[in-house]
Order: C-alpha cells, then structure tokens, then sequence
C-alpha cells in the first residue's frame, strides 16, 4: 500500500467515526430545536448546529467526499440564516433537514461501498428543494462530483476532527471485545484454581486425619512389637517412629503450600475482578447513546400516523454493556413504535376521552445492583385482551376452548407470540405480528424477560430486566438425570423439598401448594426430554425442588440433586446452535466438566406443553409430506410477476399468476389459491376492486389478499381497510423477507 494510499485510509476511519458523532449531535440538535425552546437555548443550539455543519463540511473535503461537503454547505447556509434571524425554521424546512441527514449517511454508505452516489439518492434535487424553501427563490441545481479514486490522495482543506484528546484514546470495540474474551479465560482460570486450592485443603485434612489416627494406635503398636519379642521390634519401632516423622513434616509443609497457594488464589481473584471490572467499565455505554435515533424515530412515527406525542427520557445515564445496549437497540425501538402504532389516540379522541391531546410516552432505565430495569410506558388506549383473544384463535395460536379459559392477565403475555397481532391489516409499519416477539426473543438473548401490564384507556407498561453483564453470572447448579445444569440464580425463587403426600392434581397435572396456592410441578428431566425420565416418587421419599420464575408466571421443578451456586462464565454455542430450545449457552466448571446454562423463559414455556409428549417420535412412523400452498400472483407488470414467483417458489409455493384483477377472477374460477398477492394500478380491474369483490363472495371471503403497491399514503392504506386487505405492503419498503414473513402469517 502507498503512502496516499495508507493516509486516505487513515483519514478515512477518521472521517467515519467523526460523522457518526456529528450526524447524531446535529439529530439531537433538531429535535430540541423543534420543541420550541426558549431564546437563549435556542441561539446556543443553532451554533452547535452550524458548527457541527461547517466542521463536517471541511473534514468531507479533506477526503474527497463532494457530495457529502455540499450537503453540509447547504444545511450550513440554513443554520446561518437561522443564526441571524434571517428565516424561520418551518415545519417543511425541518422535514429537509432531517432528510439531509439522511442522505448524507447514504452518500457516505456509497462511499465505502465503492459505488459511489446512487442515481436515485438525487443530491443536487434535494440541495435545489433545501434552497427554493429557506430562500424562497428557485435556484439553479449545483454540479456534485463524486468522490475521488480510492487510491487518489486527499487534498486537505481544515483540519479533520481528531478522534483522541489529551485525556482519552480511542480503542476498537472488537479490541474491547477481545480483552473482555480474555478476561473470561481468565476468570475460569480462577475457577480451576480454586477447585485446586479445595482439593489440596482436602489433601491437608486427609493428612491430618491419618497423622491423628496413627498417633492413636502406635502406643498399642509399640507394646504389641515387644510383646512378640522376636528380636526385630527395635527396627521395626525405629522405621515407625521415622515414617510418623516424615508424616509430620509432610504435613508442615503441606500446611505451609496450602497458605501460599490460598493467598496466591485469593490475589489471583482480585486481579482478576479487577480486570474483569476495568474492561466492563470500558465497554459500559450510556442509554442516551441510542436517543437521539429514538427521538427522530417517535417523530417521523407520529407524523406519519397523525398524532402528537411527546417522548419522555429518565435515567438516560444509566450505563450498560455495549453488546446489551446494541442489542436492547431493535427490541426499544419495536416498542417504541408500538405504543405509537397501537397505544397513542388521534388527538381529536384522545380529547373525547379528556386527555390532553398531545401523548406522552416514557423510556426510563435504572441500576439494581447487577441488574438493569427498563420501562417503557404510554398513556394510550390499552391493550384490548379480548382482541388479543381473537386473533390468538385467528392465527390458530390457541383453541376456542384453551382462548375461553385464560383470564385477562394470561392473555397478555400472548403479544408476544410470533405472527400475532390486532391490527386490521399488515403493513410496513404493523399488523406483521413479530415486532413484539423480537422484543422477547432478543431480552431473552441477554438472560432477561419482559413482563406487560395495562389498563384500557389509560396505557400499557412493558418492564424489560436483563444482567448488567453477560460475560459471567452465578447459577444453581442442579442435577437431572446424572446431567448437571446451571440455572441462572436471579431466575430462582426458591428451594424446597417436596414428597408424594405434598402432590396434588389441578385439572390433571401434578401441583403442590405454595404459599397458599397451587403451583404446576413437572420434572426437569422430562422438561429436557432426555431418555432417562423422572420417575414417580415413593410414598416415603422426598425429592429436592426448584422453583422458578419467569414474567409473573411460577413453576416448581423436581430435580435429582442441589449442588450448590456458583459464579460461572457464559459461553455462546456459536452461530450453528444459536437458538437451541431450553439453553442459554454453556460454562466450565473449575472441574474442567462442561454444563449447559438453561433459559428459564424457554423451560417454562416447555414445561407448559411437555405433558403428554413422547421421548422420541416412534421408529418407523411415516413423515407426514405437507401439501404446497398454492398462491396467485396479480400484477400487469411481467418484471414484478417473474421477481415474485421466483421468490415464492424458492421458498416452496406453488405459484400461478394473472394479468389484472379479471383475469384473477377467472383463475379462481378454475382452481382455488390459498393466498392473492395483488398490485393496485392495474389495467381493466385494479387491486382495490378485485379485493373488494373477493370479500363480497362467499367463496372467497376468507381467502387472504395482500396488496403490494407503489402508493403508501395513508389514504390508500385507509382504502384498502376498507375493502378487506389482510396486508399492505408499500414497494419502496419491499424486501423478500417482509413478503414471505407476511404469507407465511396469513396460510
């Protein structure tokens, strides 16, 4: 690599952090300006702004990103004219601004993609449009080139923001992640250590306890050897009485190894959480690294939906690890979006019902410990249970009967399941059913759970809880069936002994009574399916139990034997065994023995339907072949039909197409479908009125209908409400993902 070559990079990586950080400043920037603030707050923030532009302008210079220089030199001209009072910011000035943020990330995306500006991004139309709405004018669109040859040297303009001070340097996180690995290795270390340590005090104590016995007996040794009198007794005394030395000396020494080694243990354990401690401070993060992309979020939401909702942030300096916070990053923001898409009135409704006609939803994080809380709550409409009720028995997630029997609070944990939800009609934004149950699953990647709670008409609260680390933890170590397993402690309520007498049946399962109430009890072997079941127990045994706890919801699991807690180190299973049901990863004992560390939320759920199931499916049983659905494909255009087969059939539909809405019609005539994915414009009969007739007909009524289209104002998607759409997909948030997610919800 030349010299150009290696600076350009250099200056590169530089580049990419410095606008990473000045693209969220000037995001923050924005939304507090939009709220309206006071003069002198507002003055100080239009000169972080401007200066934030006109610093990324010079560093985009410096390494020959045009494009990104140029959109920089027109937000700075607005905040310059903002600055001296020159213009207004206006709602639709506002809506520009925060799309050049937008544009700037893509430019810079084409940038180290290789690929330059896409076409499409249309950067000199936005500058015109930036212009013509601040100045009031039209103007002529300006001339950006693209970025300069990757092996062609910058020219430097203004220095380029330094990513270190004289206090602070900037370290890789893949470095961090690296030492924290480490630091993992080396708590084991001190594990096996400690195990070693126990078992030479067991060998000082074995030691002890012969020297003791021998001291006991030699009195009756040594008269019995001159009782024999057969000459040798004096050899045999003398040889005696040096082994009971050697043995007190062995002892001395051994004493004295198991000091040195304890107090060299005890040091290695308090490097080690020393270590263990720096690094994970150096990974800590604070919640407000991720609000700046919530605020922009909420608003563009609200927007879009035509309601009013002001985002309220508490503990936003509540620090947690860095994987956590990215991780915690999607299950937030679905959250976040559904109390906009699902809690949050219109305001003229909210007014009816007397509340203010802004809404008001609350993010708030705190520190318990080794534990971290996160809140996340509306002042919404509620969850209606019934409506999760019905669309629970919609979906086939549960029976008529099973639905009937839940009380409302069983009923909620429900929005979690996967392909479930209440709204009318799926679209980009809801109705798809798995925003929620990423919610679960990724709080259950970090050992956490999610609990619901709401009131209808007042709002609904999700309490996410999760460790503030995932690099260690300490677990119960049971046994079940000869295995041992670790089960994470903050999931244990309690221990207890349960016996024959103290089992009971509530309607035909095994429970016990507990603090003045029924609890399931299952065995944990059965729970885990492994070939060694658990057997019944005698009228007389006792069997040790543990009871467990998962979002508001108790089970008790008998196990074959308590072997105490322990601190242990979390290790993944690797990308093959991601998601293996009932495990949350594994550990190494200071023994060397490897042990699976359970998911509590998985065991409960598994403990829920495990009665009645076999070990194993019978030997020589037929595989049952399922049938291929069967769906049609609507839409004049030969380019989108081809793309859509090709999609479905890859994924194992049957697929048959038509032309427009007529010729749909007649296709069903021929032959039923079990889904209709349709286009709107179409020719002779568009995508509106082939839906609409297909409600209307008996036959067709239940058949689903998803509409893919280019139109995606909320008027149309009104529209297709009200014809009876199933789901509402717009083209430019199309991917193969969101259409197959989508069929494979509604057949």
């Amino acid at each position: 690599m030349s010299l150009d070559e290696d600076l350009l990079r250099q200056l590169m990586a530089s580049f990419r952090e410095e606008l990473t950080e000045r693209l969220a400043a000037i995001n923050a920037g924005l939304l507090a300006l939009e709220q309206g603030p006071a003069q002198e707050h507002r003055t100080q923030i239009l000169e972080e702004l401007f200066r934030h532009v006109h610093s990324l302008k010079g560093a985009a210079r410096a390494v020959n990103l045009k494009p990104i220089e140029e959109l920089a030199h027109g937000m700075e001209d607005v905040f310059g004219a903002a600055k001296r009072g020159s213009i207004r910011l206006t709602s639709a000035l506002f809506d520009l601004l925060y799309q050049g943020l937008d544009l700037i990330g893509a430019a810079m995306a084409g940038a180290e993609s290789g690929q330059g500006v896409a076409a499409a991004l249309d950067l000199p139309g936005y500058l015109v449009r930036l212009a013509e709405t601040w100045r009031g004018q039209p103007v002529q669109p300006p001339q950006i080139e693209e970025a300069a040859a990757p092996g062609q040297p910058p020219i430097p303009a203004e220095p380029v923001f330094q990513p270190w001070t004289g206090e602070s340097v900037r370290v890789p996180t893949a470095r961090l992640d690296d030492l924290m690995a480490e630091a993992g290795e080396l708590l084991v270390t001190r594990l096996r250590f400690g195990q070693q340590v126990e078992e030479l005090k067991e060998l000082y104590t074995f030691l002890t306890r012969w020297q003791r016995e021998w001291q006991q007996v030699r009195g009756n040794v040594a008269r019995s050897l001159r009782d024999t009198g057969d000459g040798h007794e004096s050899t045999v005394l003398n040889f005696l009485e040096r082994n009971e030395d050697h043995l007190r000396t062995l002892i001395e020494r051994m004493g004295k190894h198991v000091r040195r080694v304890s107090d060299d243990a005890a040091r290695l354990s308090l490097v080690t959480d020393k270590i263990q401690e720096g690094v994970r401070q150096a990974r800590m993060l604070p919640l407000a690294n991720l609000l700046g992309t919530f605020r922009r979020m909420v608003r563009d939401l609200a927007r879009e939906k035509g309601v009013e909702v002001v985002l309220e942030i508490r503990g936003a300096e509540t620090e947690m690890d860095k994987y956590v916070l990215e991780t915690l990053k999607d299950p937030l923001m679905h959250l976040l979006r559904n109390c906009i898409d699902h809690g949050i009135e219109p305001p003229a409704e909210r007014e009816k019902r007397g509340k203010p006609r802004r809404g008001t939803i609350t993010l708030s994080a705190e520190r318990h410990g080794n534990v971290i809380g996160i809140v996340v709550a509306d002042d919404g409409g509620g969850i209606d249970a019934e409506a999760v009720r019905r669309a629970a028995v919609r979906r086939g997630i549960l029976g008529n009967e099973e639905a009937a029997a839940l009380s409302e609070q069983e009923v909620l944990p429900l929005v979690f399941t996967s392909g479930l939800s209440t709204s009318t009609i799926i679209t980009e934004v809801s109705g798809r059913g798995i925003g929620l149950d990423v919610v679960r699953r990724n709080v259950e990647s970090l050992q956490g759970r999610v609990e619901v709670s709401t009131r209808r008409g007042r709002g609904t609260i999700f309490t996410l809880t999760f460790p503030l680390t995932l690099v260690s933890t300490r677990c119960l170590l049971v046994k079940a069936a000869g295995q041992t397993y670790a089960v994470p402690l903050q999931a244990v309520e309690r221990l207890i002994t349960v016996s024959r007498g103290g089992i009971t049946t509530v309607e035909g399962k095994e429970a016990i009574r507990h603090q003045g109430r029924p609890l399931s009890l299952v065995r944990m072997a059965d729970v885990l399916r492994l070939r060694e079941r658990g057997r019944p127990l005698s009228e007389e045994e006792a069997c040790p139990a543990v009871i467990l706890g998962d979002g508001g919801q108790q089970m008790a699991f008998l196990v074959d034997e308590l072997l105490g807690e322990q601190e242990v180190v979390v290790k993944n299973l690797g990308r093959q065994l991601a998601r293996v049901p009932n495990v949350g990863g594994a550990t190494v004992l200071g023994t060397g023995q490897i042990v699976l560390i359970l998911n509590v939320t998985d065991l409960v759920k598994s403990a829920q339907r495990t009665a009645g199931l076999p070990l194993l499916p019978a030997e020589g049983e037929p595989e049952e072949v399922e049938e291929r659905k069967v769906v049609l494909i609507v839409d004049d255009s030969i380019t989108t039909r081809t793309l859509e087969k090709n999609i479905l059939t890859t994924a194992g539909y049957e697929v048959r197409l038509a032309t427009d809405g007529q010729e749909a019609l007649a296709a069903l005539t021929e032959g039923m479908c079990d889904l209709v994915v349709a286009d709107l414009t179409m020719p002779r009969m568009d995508g509106f009125e082939l839906t609409r007739r297909l409600k209307q007909d008996e036959r067709y009524q239940d058949l689903p209908v998803i509409l893919v289209t280019s139109l995606g104002s909320p008027e149309d998607k009104a529209h297709g409400i009200e014809v009876g759409a199933d789901a509402y997909i717009v083209k430019g948030a199309f991917d193969q993902d969101v259409l197959l997610d989508t069929i494979r919800q509604l057949i």
